[in-house]
């Protein structure tokens, strides 16, 4: 007796998973499957922290965000004069920290903290 044994991996698994599915499902039961995803990835989300925003609106939210950060690291790392302003403003406020009455500093971080978790909710 022999074993076969068959291993797919991310994409692959999902392909292969989809494609069973769809093979067993009736035309009619195939277009309400994509009329029901196609209406959640637009639906806006009951979660609080999404603030109502759709699977959709929340991707592309993401993309926006990863193409800025990676154009401000680019900015960042290839710009001199962005740099040494950015250096400079690091040690202009390391220096006030450091010069700051410790108790004060951590009752404002303490009071920044509370007021925080008290916003949006």
């Amino acid at each position: 007796m022999s074993n076969l044994t068959l291993q797919l991996e991310g994409d692959a698994l999902r392909e292969a998973i989809a494609q069973s599915i769809l093979g067993h499902l009736t035309p009619e039961a195939q277009k309400e499957l994509l009329d029901k995803a196609i209406q959640a990835v637009l639906a806006p989300s009951t979660n609080s922290y999404d603030r109502g925003r759709s699977p959709l609106q929340q991707a592309f939210e993401n993309a926006v965000q990863r193409v800025a950060q990676e154009q401000a690291l680019r900015m960042v790392q290839e710009d001199e004069d962005i740099k040494a302003r950015l250096q400079q403003l690091m040690r202009d406020t390391a220096d006030r920290v450091l010069a700051t009455d410790q108790d004060k500093l951590a009752e404002r971080m303490a009071d920044a903290f509370v007021a925080s978790m008290k916003r949006d909710y």
